[in-house]
Protein backbone atom coordinates (compact mmCIF):
# COMPACT_ATOMS: atom_id res chain seq x y z
CA UNK A 1 0.00 0.00 0.00
CA UNK A 2 1.56 3.62 -1.24
CA UNK A 3 2.55 5.57 2.39
CA UNK A 4 0.12 8.68 1.12
CA UNK A 5 -3.23 5.13 0.71
CA UNK A 6 -1.95 4.62 4.33
CA UNK A 7 -1.82 8.16 6.07
CA UNK A 8 -5.50 8.55 4.37
CA UNK A 9 -6.42 4.95 5.95
CA UNK A 10 -4.69 5.80 9.57
CA UNK A 11 -6.47 9.10 9.41
CA UNK A 12 -10.04 7.99 8.61
CA UNK A 13 -10.36 4.90 10.91
CA UNK A 14 -9.30 7.37 13.78
CA UNK A 15 -12.12 10.00 12.36
CA UNK A 16 -14.60 7.41 12.97
CA UNK A 17 -13.72 5.81 16.12
CA UNK A 18 -14.04 9.56 17.26
CA UNK A 19 -17.68 9.58 15.87
CA UNK A 20 -18.85 6.45 17.82
CA UNK A 21 -21.27 6.75 20.84
CA UNK A 22 -20.60 5.88 24.61
CA UNK A 23 -22.86 2.85 26.10
CA UNK A 24 -24.47 4.07 29.14
CA UNK A 25 -26.34 0.83 29.69
CA UNK A 26 -24.74 -2.86 30.85
CA UNK A 27 -27.38 -4.61 28.50
CA UNK A 28 -26.04 -4.71 24.87
CA UNK A 29 -29.20 -4.33 23.06
CA UNK A 30 -29.89 -1.10 24.94
CA UNK A 31 -29.35 2.36 24.15
CA UNK A 32 -27.47 4.24 21.57
CA UNK A 33 -25.65 2.34 18.21
CA UNK A 34 -24.01 4.12 15.39
CA UNK A 35 -24.80 2.02 12.17
CA UNK A 36 -22.56 1.96 9.16
CA UNK A 37 -24.65 4.07 7.18
CA UNK A 38 -24.57 6.95 9.67
CA UNK A 39 -21.23 6.62 9.84
CA UNK A 40 -20.50 6.72 6.60
CA UNK A 41 -22.48 9.38 5.76
CA UNK A 42 -20.45 11.44 8.50
CA UNK A 43 -17.06 10.38 6.27
CA UNK A 44 -18.31 11.67 3.53
CA UNK A 45 -19.16 14.87 4.87
CA UNK A 46 -15.54 15.23 6.72
CA UNK A 47 -14.26 14.35 3.08
CA UNK A 48 -13.75 10.80 3.16
CA UNK A 49 -15.39 9.06 -0.25
CA UNK A 50 -15.38 5.00 1.76
CA UNK A 51 -17.89 2.53 1.11
CA UNK A 52 -20.31 0.65 4.33
CA UNK A 53 -18.17 -2.98 3.45
CA UNK A 54 -14.99 -0.47 4.09
CA UNK A 55 -16.22 1.02 7.32
CA UNK A 56 -17.65 -2.56 8.75
CA UNK A 57 -14.29 -4.24 7.65
CA UNK A 58 -12.76 -1.76 9.43
CA UNK A 59 -14.62 -1.55 12.72
CA UNK A 60 -14.41 -5.08 12.90
CA UNK A 61 -10.83 -4.84 12.82
CA UNK A 62 -10.99 -1.81 15.20
CA UNK A 63 -12.88 -4.32 17.87
CA UNK A 64 -9.89 -7.19 18.22
CA UNK A 65 -7.86 -3.76 19.74
CA UNK A 66 -9.92 -0.77 21.16
CA UNK A 67 -13.12 -1.24 23.75
CA UNK A 68 -15.65 -1.07 20.98
CA UNK A 69 -18.69 -3.47 20.81
CA UNK A 70 -20.93 -4.84 18.07
CA UNK A 71 -24.65 -5.28 17.25
CA UNK A 72 -24.88 -7.94 14.65
CA UNK A 73 -28.61 -8.51 15.33
CA UNK A 74 -29.35 -6.47 12.14
CA UNK A 75 -26.72 -8.16 9.59
CA UNK A 76 -27.52 -5.91 6.95
CA UNK A 77 -26.46 -2.70 8.92
CA UNK A 78 -24.34 -3.37 12.16
CA UNK A 79 -24.14 -0.52 14.97
CA UNK A 80 -20.96 -0.13 16.80
CA UNK A 81 -20.18 1.94 20.00
CA UNK A 82 -17.84 2.03 22.80
CA UNK A 83 -18.21 -0.10 25.55
CA UNK A 84 -19.66 1.22 28.89
CA UNK A 85 -16.59 3.18 30.83
CA UNK A 86 -14.29 3.03 28.02
CA UNK A 87 -11.54 5.60 27.66
CA UNK A 88 -12.40 7.66 24.57
CA UNK A 89 -9.96 9.91 24.49
CA UNK A 90 -8.69 8.35 21.27
CA UNK A 91 -6.40 11.63 20.35
CA UNK A 92 -4.34 11.35 23.22
CA UNK A 93 -2.14 9.18 24.40
CA UNK A 94 0.86 8.99 27.52
CA UNK A 95 4.09 9.13 27.65
CA UNK A 96 4.72 6.12 29.18
CA UNK A 97 2.15 4.52 26.62
CA UNK A 98 3.61 6.31 23.44
CA UNK A 99 6.80 4.82 24.89
CA UNK A 100 5.74 1.31 25.45
CA UNK A 101 3.91 1.36 21.70
CA UNK A 102 7.12 1.94 20.11
CA UNK A 103 9.31 -0.42 21.79
CA UNK A 104 6.42 -2.80 20.62
CA UNK A 105 6.80 -1.36 16.84
CA UNK A 106 10.78 -1.81 16.56
CA UNK A 107 11.12 -5.39 18.55
CA UNK A 108 7.81 -7.24 17.92
CA UNK A 109 6.56 -6.46 14.78
CA UNK A 110 7.28 -10.12 13.69
CA UNK A 111 4.97 -11.70 15.95
CA UNK A 112 2.35 -9.67 15.00
CA UNK A 113 -0.82 -10.89 12.39
CA UNK A 114 -1.03 -8.32 8.97
CA UNK A 115 -4.63 -7.58 9.92
CA UNK A 116 -4.02 -6.50 13.33
CA UNK A 117 -0.53 -4.15 12.25
CA UNK A 118 -3.01 -2.77 10.16
CA UNK A 119 -5.08 -1.27 12.71
CA UNK A 120 -1.94 -0.92 14.84
CA UNK A 121 -0.45 1.47 12.34
CA UNK A 122 -2.71 4.76 13.72
CA UNK A 123 -1.40 3.45 17.32
CA UNK A 124 2.08 3.61 16.51
CA UNK A 125 1.94 6.92 14.04
CA UNK A 126 0.49 8.52 17.11
CA UNK A 127 2.91 7.02 19.42
CA UNK A 128 6.08 8.37 17.05
CA UNK A 129 3.95 11.73 16.46
CA UNK A 130 3.34 12.27 20.25
CA UNK A 131 6.83 11.40 20.88
CA UNK A 132 8.31 13.72 18.25
CA UNK A 133 5.82 16.76 19.81
CA UNK A 134 7.59 16.06 23.63
CA UNK A 135 11.12 16.10 21.86
CA UNK A 136 9.99 19.72 20.20
CA UNK A 137 9.60 21.13 23.44
CA UNK A 138 12.14 19.70 25.46
CA UNK A 139 10.29 17.22 27.34
CA UNK A 140 12.94 15.31 30.01
CA UNK A 141 11.05 12.38 30.17
CA UNK A 142 11.25 11.61 26.23
CA UNK A 143 14.09 13.32 24.70
CA UNK A 144 16.31 10.82 23.53
CA UNK A 145 14.70 7.92 25.07
CA UNK A 146 14.53 5.12 22.53
CA UNK A 147 18.14 6.38 21.39
CA UNK A 148 19.46 4.93 24.91
CA UNK A 149 17.55 1.31 24.71
CA UNK A 150 18.17 -1.16 23.09
CA UNK A 151 17.54 -5.19 22.91
CA UNK A 152 20.53 -6.96 22.53
CA UNK A 153 20.24 -11.04 22.12
CA UNK A 154 22.29 -12.87 25.02
CA UNK A 155 23.42 -15.23 22.56
CA UNK A 156 25.19 -15.10 19.34
CA UNK A 157 23.78 -12.78 17.02
CA UNK A 158 21.83 -14.13 13.58
CA UNK A 159 20.15 -12.56 11.23
CA UNK A 160 16.01 -13.40 10.90
CA UNK A 161 15.46 -16.30 8.12
CA UNK A 162 13.38 -14.80 5.70
CA UNK A 163 9.63 -15.60 6.03
CA UNK A 164 6.93 -15.51 3.09
CA UNK A 165 4.49 -12.83 4.48
CA UNK A 166 1.38 -14.26 3.11
CA UNK A 167 2.20 -17.83 4.33
CA UNK A 168 2.93 -16.25 7.67
CA UNK A 169 -0.21 -13.81 7.85
CA UNK A 170 -2.17 -17.27 6.69
CA UNK A 171 -0.42 -19.29 9.84
CA UNK A 172 -1.62 -16.50 11.81
CA UNK A 173 -5.05 -16.00 11.04
CA UNK A 174 -4.83 -20.03 11.56
CA UNK A 175 -4.46 -19.89 14.80
CA UNK A 176 -6.65 -17.26 16.04
CA UNK A 177 -9.32 -19.04 14.07
CA UNK A 178 -8.32 -22.56 15.24
CA UNK A 179 -8.79 -23.58 11.84
CA UNK A 180 -6.79 -26.46 10.62
CA UNK A 181 -4.16 -26.13 7.33
CA UNK A 182 -2.64 -27.53 4.91
CA UNK A 183 0.64 -27.31 4.17
CA UNK A 184 4.19 -28.16 2.12
CA UNK A 185 6.56 -28.26 4.80
CA UNK A 186 10.42 -28.82 4.56
CA UNK A 187 11.92 -30.05 7.64
CA UNK A 188 15.28 -29.67 8.92
CA UNK A 189 17.92 -31.69 7.13
CA UNK A 190 15.34 -33.37 4.65
CA UNK A 191 16.20 -32.42 1.10
CA UNK A 192 12.06 -32.89 -0.25
CA UNK A 193 9.52 -30.64 0.69
CA UNK A 194 6.34 -32.81 2.64
CA UNK A 195 2.89 -32.25 2.80
CA UNK A 196 1.08 -32.20 6.14
CA UNK A 197 -2.14 -31.37 7.71
CA UNK A 198 -1.58 -29.18 10.55
CA UNK A 199 -3.81 -28.39 14.10
CA UNK A 200 -2.18 -24.78 15.05
CA UNK A 201 -2.20 -24.65 18.84
CA UNK A 202 0.05 -21.18 19.14
CA UNK A 203 3.28 -19.13 18.30
CA UNK A 204 6.85 -19.28 19.73
CA UNK A 205 9.50 -16.12 18.50
CA UNK A 206 13.00 -18.40 19.67
CA UNK A 207 15.68 -15.57 19.04
CA UNK A 208 15.39 -14.42 16.22
CA UNK A 209 12.89 -17.94 14.18
CA UNK A 210 9.21 -17.66 14.47
CA UNK A 211 7.89 -21.19 15.43
CA UNK A 212 4.43 -22.67 14.81
CA UNK A 213 3.20 -24.91 17.68
CA UNK A 214 1.02 -28.16 16.46
CA UNK A 215 -0.05 -31.06 16.31
CA UNK A 216 0.08 -32.71 12.57
CA UNK A 217 -2.88 -34.98 11.07
CA UNK A 218 -4.77 -36.93 14.01
CA UNK A 219 -1.47 -37.58 16.55
CA UNK A 220 -1.47 -36.16 19.64
CA UNK A 221 2.04 -35.38 19.64
CA UNK A 222 3.03 -31.38 19.67
CA UNK A 223 6.13 -30.39 17.57
CA UNK A 224 7.64 -26.88 16.45
CA UNK A 225 7.40 -25.95 13.03
CA UNK A 226 9.33 -23.20 11.55
CA UNK A 227 7.87 -20.14 9.43
CA UNK A 228 10.39 -19.83 7.46
CA UNK A 229 10.28 -23.28 6.19
CA UNK A 230 6.64 -23.42 4.81
CA UNK A 231 6.44 -23.27 1.31
CA UNK A 232 2.62 -22.85 0.91
CA UNK A 233 -0.21 -22.69 3.24
CA UNK A 234 -3.84 -23.48 2.73
CA UNK A 235 -6.48 -22.75 5.29
CA UNK A 236 -9.12 -25.11 5.95
CA UNK A 237 -12.86 -24.87 7.05
CA UNK A 238 -12.25 -27.57 9.96
CA UNK A 239 -11.60 -26.53 13.65
CA UNK A 240 -8.73 -27.60 15.28
CA UNK A 241 -8.30 -30.56 17.82
CA UNK A 242 -6.38 -29.79 21.03
CA UNK A 243 -4.38 -32.67 22.73
CA UNK A 244 -5.84 -33.55 25.84
CA UNK A 245 -3.97 -31.60 28.42
CA UNK A 246 -2.27 -29.27 26.33
CA UNK A 247 -1.04 -25.74 27.40
CA UNK A 248 1.45 -23.97 25.83
CA UNK A 249 2.59 -22.18 29.08
CA UNK A 250 2.77 -26.01 30.46
CA UNK A 251 4.75 -27.21 27.84
CA UNK A 252 7.80 -24.04 27.80
CA UNK A 253 8.21 -24.64 31.35
CA UNK A 254 8.95 -28.15 30.66
CA UNK A 255 11.53 -27.44 28.15
CA UNK A 256 8.99 -27.69 25.10
CA UNK A 257 10.78 -24.69 23.46
CA UNK A 258 14.16 -25.26 24.23
CA UNK A 259 13.78 -28.61 22.24
CA UNK A 260 13.13 -31.28 24.71
CA UNK A 261 15.66 -34.41 24.80
CA UNK A 262 13.57 -36.69 27.21
CA UNK A 263 10.78 -36.38 29.22
CA UNK A 264 11.02 -35.09 33.30
CA UNK A 265 13.77 -33.13 34.64
CA UNK A 266 17.16 -34.10 35.43
CA UNK A 267 19.10 -33.27 38.64
CA UNK A 268 22.31 -31.79 37.32
CA UNK A 269 25.55 -31.66 39.12
CA UNK A 270 28.48 -29.32 37.94
CA UNK A 271 31.73 -28.29 38.84
CA UNK A 272 32.18 -24.50 38.19
CA UNK A 273 35.48 -21.85 37.89
CA UNK A 274 34.66 -18.71 39.67
CA UNK A 275 33.95 -17.12 36.88
CA UNK A 276 31.32 -19.28 35.14
CA UNK A 277 30.08 -20.15 39.26
CA UNK A 278 29.70 -16.19 39.73
CA UNK A 279 27.40 -15.61 36.60
CA UNK A 280 25.29 -18.66 37.40
CA UNK A 281 24.94 -17.35 41.52
CA UNK A 282 23.31 -13.90 39.72
CA UNK A 283 21.68 -15.83 37.12
CA UNK A 284 20.33 -19.23 38.38
CA UNK A 285 19.63 -21.99 36.57
CA UNK A 286 16.57 -22.76 38.97
CA UNK A 287 14.76 -22.19 41.91
CA UNK A 288 16.45 -24.60 44.11
CA UNK A 289 19.75 -24.32 43.03
CA UNK A 290 22.72 -24.76 45.11
CA UNK A 291 25.95 -23.52 45.24
CA UNK A 292 28.96 -25.07 47.63
CA UNK A 293 32.82 -24.21 47.73
CA UNK A 294 35.17 -26.61 46.93
CA UNK A 295 38.93 -26.91 48.22
CA UNK A 296 40.86 -26.69 45.12
CA UNK A 297 38.83 -23.04 44.35
CA UNK A 298 35.94 -24.66 42.31
CA UNK A 299 32.74 -24.55 43.48
CA UNK A 300 29.95 -27.49 42.98
CA UNK A 301 26.38 -26.18 41.90
CA UNK A 302 23.09 -28.31 41.82
CA UNK A 303 20.18 -27.86 40.37
CA UNK A 304 16.67 -29.27 39.08
CA UNK A 305 16.73 -28.32 35.41
CA UNK A 306 15.02 -29.74 32.37
CA UNK A 307 16.52 -32.00 30.03
CA UNK A 308 17.08 -30.42 26.53
CA UNK A 309 19.14 -29.53 23.79
CA UNK A 310 19.20 -25.94 24.84
CA UNK A 311 20.85 -27.32 28.00
CA UNK A 312 23.46 -29.35 26.15
CA UNK A 313 24.79 -26.72 23.72
CA UNK A 314 25.01 -23.95 26.68
CA UNK A 315 27.35 -27.09 28.62
CA UNK A 316 29.19 -26.89 25.76
CA UNK A 317 29.70 -23.55 25.30
CA UNK A 318 31.09 -23.06 28.65
CA UNK A 319 34.37 -25.23 27.34
CA UNK A 320 36.92 -25.82 30.80
CA UNK A 321 34.93 -23.11 32.93
CA UNK A 322 32.45 -25.96 34.04
CA UNK A 323 32.81 -29.69 34.08
CA UNK A 324 29.53 -32.04 34.61
CA UNK A 325 29.64 -34.27 37.16
CA UNK A 326 25.55 -35.53 36.93
CA UNK A 327 23.77 -37.41 35.61
CA UNK A 328 26.57 -40.11 34.42
CA UNK A 329 24.69 -40.54 30.81
CA UNK A 330 24.99 -36.69 30.46
CA UNK A 331 28.36 -36.23 31.48
CA UNK A 332 29.65 -39.39 28.97
CA UNK A 333 27.73 -37.37 26.69
CA UNK A 334 29.23 -34.42 27.00
CA UNK A 335 32.81 -35.25 27.31
CA UNK A 336 32.58 -37.54 24.06
CA UNK A 337 31.33 -34.57 22.23
CA UNK A 338 34.63 -32.28 23.18
CA UNK A 339 36.95 -35.51 22.71
CA UNK A 340 35.54 -35.35 18.94
CA UNK A 341 35.42 -31.88 18.48
CA UNK A 342 39.09 -31.53 20.27
CA UNK A 343 39.95 -34.22 17.36
CA UNK A 344 39.18 -31.16 14.74
CA UNK A 345 41.57 -29.31 16.23
CA UNK A 346 44.41 -31.56 16.07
Amino acid sequence: MPKNEKISTLLRQWEMMRMLSVSRYDNKLDGRWDKATEIVAKLNNSGYAVSIRTVQRDLKDLCTIFPIELNDKNPKDFGWRWKKGANLNVPGISVSEALAMRLVEMHLIQLLPSNMLDSLQGVFSLARSKLDELKNHNNHLSKGWLDKIRVVQPTQSLLPPQINHDIQSDIYRAVLENRQILTIYKPVGIEESKEYVLHPLGIIMRGSVIYLVASAWDYSDVRLYALHRFNQVTLLDKAIQVPDGFNIDKAIAEGFADFVNQDGTIQLQLRCDECVADYLSETPLSNDQIVKQEADGWLRLTATVNDTWQLRWWLLSQGAGLEVCLPLSLRAEIKAALIEASMIYT
